[in-house]
């Protein structure tokens, strides 16, 4: 049995088309399902100051907002009663990104809990800011050595990732956009945040379900017991999940719920 759904963000519950909110149809399907009983979890990427009003502040019929969230791919977890499981960088890992970044190898974001900050505002930078609708401003990013950092963002194309695994051996290099990879710590990741968010609840895989499009989200498809992947989704979400669902703009949540008995 269903207790907890886990949803991913961009390309998930929003879409830059529908202009960075839910689309009534997954609002309708949201409300139902809390209406009979299933927690309702984020797991995304973003960090906690990234988090758009109708992620944050709820809408009608769902005014309290999500129950969980699961942010910086895993690396901050918290609910209404605080945080529960974070991981923040490492400092070695912290002073060589800043050093390939210093050295001019790539524009990047640095993640922090209340705050997103790049290195400059790049044109890759500010096509990202399009595409998410908010924006990252530049910031001193030799700051981030100071302060509790849980992941960065380094603007490469995808065919560069293997050299950004070779720079960056002690973390995780996943992707949703081909405009930048996600730099994460090696302890984290999506479906670490998951499991620490299932010990929290104390519920176990098989009572949960996971909808996500982008590559960044295919471990986590793959880790819980039902994995959704959206008709809108990269080809290594859909090759990790259980099922696949209808387009973000398209019904594909309510859809999915359908399909499973859900609402």
């Amino acid at each position: 049995m269903i207790k907890v759904a886990f949803f991913d963000i961009d390309g998930t519950l929003i879409s830059d088309r529908t202009g960075h909110r839910i689309p009534q149809d997954t609002r309708d399907a949201l409300i139902e399902l809390r209406r009979r009983g299933v927690t309702l979890a984020i797991a995304s990427g973003r960090s906690p100051a990234q988090l758009p009003p109708c992620i944050t502040g709820g809408f009608p019929g769902l005014e309290d907002a999500f129950d969980v969230y699961v942010t910086l791919s895993g690396s901050l977890c918290y609910d209404a009663g605080g945080v529960f499981h974070e991981t923040p960088m490492h400092r070695a890992s912290k002073e060589r990104f800043c050093a390939h970044v210093a050295e001019g190898r790539f524009d990047a974001l640095a993640l922090m809990r209340d705050r997103v900050i790049s290195n400059r505002h790049s044109e890759k930078i500010a096509e990202l800011e399009r595409l998410v609708g908010t924006t990252f401003p530049a910031g001193d990013f030799g700051r981030v050595l100071e302060e509790p950092c849980y992941q960065f963002c380094a603007f490469v194309p995808p065919e560069r990732d293997d050299r950004v695994r070779e720079l960056m051996p002690d973390c995780i290099i996943a992707r949703w956009s081909d405009l930048f990879c996600d730099v994460i710590p090696a302890e984290s990741s999506k479906p670490r945040g998951v499991q620490d968010t299932l010990d929290h609840l104390d519920l176990t895989r098989e009572e949960a379900i996971a909808f996500g499009d982008g590559g960044n989200d295919a471990t986590m498809l793959e880790y819980v017991g039902t994995g959704v992947a959206m008709g809108n989704g990269t080809p290594e979400a859909k090759v990790a999940a259980d099922y696949i669902t209808d387009d973000v703009d398209k019904g594909g949540i309510a859809h999915a719920l359908a399909h499973f008995g859900l609402i």
